[in-house]
């Protein structure tokens, strides 16, 4: 036990919990306190620390007892009653107090309880509880790094905030542990069940993370050291996070948000990023669980070691045009606080819709802290959102494997307007149809998800279409939404089926589809997946990169070296956008030479669009993108690089 860190951390403890009303007693003032207490047979250390009326404390231990005998005589014996002097008024005392062997000092890891108690003057304490291994519950859970985990990398200090019992003459007890990580693993002493206010730290990095926990019996929490908090939801954190590589883990595409159903969010998202200052605890609240999902845990992401998602998210019935921006869940800036982690919301936006209709992308998403995904609806009304999650990228801890990139030239495999990969015929309605992915021109028999463009065209309808593994039960989601008579693109990701295909499905009306493969993954080769915060790399509306394009322009734009992206990336993930049209067109996006016969992103004049794309670094570190018809502005963000 390290008496000064102790004592350091119950100082900071002690400011925080004054948010917390009713918890101890009220302050009385005095020069000196004295108490009488009863402990249980065992064997105690026993810390006291006092606070003056001027907020004066020392960091450690102003006084160290034992009871009932001293440890080696290291320290005197406990008095009963005992009396506290100080030269000031004093505000409280601090009392906590260890449990251990009669040969030991505490230790967290044999299941030592301890607990804490503040006290004002002429307290009788009475009888004191102890949480022990046979009446109460731990804390213990595994250490996740992509750097070598050494002995003691982790220190956890936990304090109770909710759920504590009493002495015999009613004393609020906090149960307490302190302890270090061994290997892999940590492990607190014994806890009563309640929430607990926990302060870790990563000596290795000198990160820190404060936060709540709950305790429920045994109960096992794995911190991630490679993620801001840790894992910890509702925390305040210090420290950096780097941009972590990570392998991809496709997932049977499932639906984790319809907030038309009340699944993943309970209602319509309102205007806004969630920010409410209502003084109501309640409508702050509603704002919060309005505006943000969890993806760790859910639909068959695990709990911890994951970096990113990729999500196919649609804007659904919006009562204006809008925009929706995504963004990780940041940590608080301060722990009590459940409005100060609504800082600036990202520049960044992943699609557009206009009142009414059904608008999809696919989003690459940083996971934020507890797992936590926010969501902000920048409109003037309310507009409901339909999450799909298709897999996971890892952060490169070891036991972690899975698929890699290969990003290839973009190829038509599809088209139906001129047979190109099986019959010239619009699709009908609840029609299904195979199409040969995988064994096929650049994408190998061995890949575990292949990534294409898929282009609806002119439908008579309103429709969907879904996407999915071929021999397999056709899935409850959609990869893209297309209104009657428009053109529309969206990104997929999904694994080839029974002979290397995939099976795709319209849901109602006549038309036509394209599908151009940009990719594939593989557990035999490719590269790894660095999600980062959103880099532009050309925005025309605000001047960067040269004037609106042009009918018939091709424009290089660089992608590496700039804006997180290193020269090395392979292939980026680029979130386009396009505005003020004035014809119908469609973007192409290539590495370089000849221009393929594919497209990325479709609109008619006057409309504002975004989709994702996939694209091969070229020569010099650049991407070309074509513009067919009309001018246009065009804005593209790297979200996403391979190496």
């Amino acid at each position: 036990m390290n008496r000064h860190r102790i004592r350091r951390v119950t100082v900071a403890l002690a400011v925080l919990v004054t948010a917390i009303a009713g918890v101890h007693p009220t302050v009385a003032s005095a020069n000196s306190f004295s108490y009488r207490w009863q402990l249980p047979a065992g064997f105690y250390g026993v810390g006291i620390g006092r606070t003056c009326t001027n907020g004066a404390s020392s960091a450690g231990y102003e006084w160290f007892y034992e009871y009932p005998t001293s440890l080696n005589q290291n320290n005197p014996i406990l008095p009963n009653p005992l009396s506290v002097d100080a030269a000031c008024t004093l505000r409280d005392v601090r009392m906590e107090f260890y449990a251990r062997a009669a040969d030991k000092a505490y230790d967290a890891w044999a299941g030592d309880g301890a607990v804490a108690l503040d006290f004002t003057a002429g307290t009788n304490i009475g009888l004191i509880p102890f949480p022990t291994t046979t009446t109460a519950g731990r804390l213990r859970g595994h250490l996740l790094s992509r750097s070598p985990i050494a002995e003691g990398r982790v220190t956890i200090d936990i304090f109770q905030v909710t759920g504590q019992p009493t002495t015999s003459t009613g004393v609020v007890v906090d149960a307490f542990s302190s302890s270090a990580s061994k290997s892999n693993t940590y492990l607190t002493g014994s806890l009563w069940n309640g929430q607990y206010l926990a302060f870790i730290t990563d000596t290795a990095t000198g990160a820190k993370a404060t936060g709540f926990i709950v305790v429920n019996g045994d109960t096992t929490f794995d911190l991630d050291l490679d993620t801001a908090c840790f894992g910890i939801d509702g925390c305040q954190f210090a420290g950096t996070v780097a941009d972590a590589p990570g392998a991809f883990h496709p997932l049977p595409p499932t639906r984790i948000v319809d907030s038309r159903k009340g699944l993943g969010i309970a209602t319509a998202v309102a205007p806004g990023d969630g920010r409410n200052s209502d003084p109501d605890p309640t409508t702050r609240f509603d704002s919060l669980v309005n505006h943000q999902f969890a993806v760790d845990g859910v639909a068959g992401v695990p709990a911890r070691g994951v970096g990113a998602v990729l999500l196919n998210v649609t804007a659904t019935g919006g009562q204006t045009g809008g925009s929706l921006k995504l963004f990780p869940k940041p940590p608080y800036t301060q722990v009590f606080d459940d409005q100060s982690s609504f800082g600036p919301t990202p520049a960044s936006t992943q699609l557009f819709w206009r009142p009414g209709e059904d608008s999809p992308n696919l989003v690459i998403a940083k996971v934020g802290i507890g797992g936590m995904i926010r969501v902000a609806n920048v409109s003037f009304g309310l507009v409901n959102v339909v999450v799909d999650v298709l897999g996971w990228y890892d952060e490169s801890q070891p036991g972690q494997s899975g698929s890699r990139l290969t990003a290839v030239s973009p190829e038509r495999f599809l088209d139906t307007r001129n047979g190109i990969g099986g019959a010239r015929k619009s699709f009908g309605p609840n029609e299904s149809r195979d199409l040969k992915v995988a064994g096929r021109s650049q994408i190998p028999t061995d890949a575990t998800a292949v990534v294409g463009t898929v282009t609806g065209v002119a439908p008579n309808s309103q429709t969907f279409v879904t996407v999915w593994p071929a021999g397999t039960p056709r899935f409850e989601t959609s990869v893209l939404n297309v209104e009657p008579a428009a053109i529309r693109p969206n990104l997929a990701t999904v694994a080839p089926g029974t002979g290397g295909n995939w099976s795709i499905y319209n849901e109602r009306g006549s038309h036509d589809l394209l599908v151009d493969v940009v990719g594939f993954y593989s557990s035999s080769k490719g590269g790894l997946v660095t999600p980062i915060a959103a880099s532009p790399v050309i925005d025309t509306f605000n001047g960067v990169g040269g004037p609106p394009f042009g009918s018939g322009e091709t424009r290089p734009v660089r992608v590496t070296g700039i804006a997180g992206v290193p020269a090395n990336a392979t292939a980026v993930f680029v979130n386009t956008t396009v505005l003020d049209g004035n014809a119908w067109s469609y973007l192409t996006l290539w590495p370089g030479g000849a221009r393929p016969e594919t497209s990325n992103l479709n609109w008619t004049a006057g409309d504002r669009r975004s989709n994702l794309a996939l694209v091969p670094v070229g020569a010099g570190g650049t991407i070309q993108i074509f513009n067919a018809f009309g001018g246009v502005h065009v804005a593209a963000e790297v979200v996403a690089y391979v190496s």
